[in-house]
């Protein structure tokens, strides 16, 4: 029931007029964390800078992973998240293609056990709080790359497609 109300919530989001309406404000983009045995993350960024008057975006996304115990049992992890990042671009003064940013969010998942030795095992929530900073790196006018540390991939690497 958690994840089915996560993805309408970020169906929501994404499709809302004021998003759908430019979206060249708009990017997607995939990851691989380290952390965690290897963590699969796919989001989307959209640029808030005029109603904050900040170089602000918003970022919802899905990471995925999972933990195995040597074979005994496995935890599968699907987490869903939404927060906001701040790029120190014109503070730091960079070249224009570096990208630095940090940010906040908070995500909620779910949690399911695998195996022989998860006996009735509750399917717990996970998620909470988490904080994710990073450089992003232009490598062609709609396309730019990102190396970042969040709070469930820990060390990711990825890349980002702009509208």
């Amino acid at each position: 029931m958690k994840k089915i109300a996560s993805a309408i919530l970020l169906s929501a989001a994404i499709s809302t007029p004021s998003i759908a309406a430019d979206l060249s404000k708009l990017s997607v983009g995939a990851g691989y964390g380290f952390a965690n045995n290897g963590v699969f993350s796919i989001h989307g960024d959209y640029d808030i800078s005029d109603a904050a008057k900040a170089p602000v975006k918003v970022r919802v996304g899905y990471d995925s992973y999972a933990i195995n115990t040597s074979g005994l049992y496995q935890w599968s992890y699907n987490v869903f998240y939404g927060g906001a990042y701040y790029d120190f671009n014109k503070q730091i003064k960079l070249d224009k293609k570096i990208h630095p940013f940090a940010g906040l969010g908070l995500g909620v998942g779910s949690a399911s056990c695998s195996g022989a030795w998860c006996n009735r095992v509750a399917t717990p929530t996970v998620g909470g709080l988490y904080l994710i900073a990073g450089v992003q790196y232009d490598v062609a006018p709609k396309v730019n790359a990102e190396i970042n540390i969040n709070g469930w991939g820990g060390l990711s690497i990825g890349g980002n497609i702009k509208f």
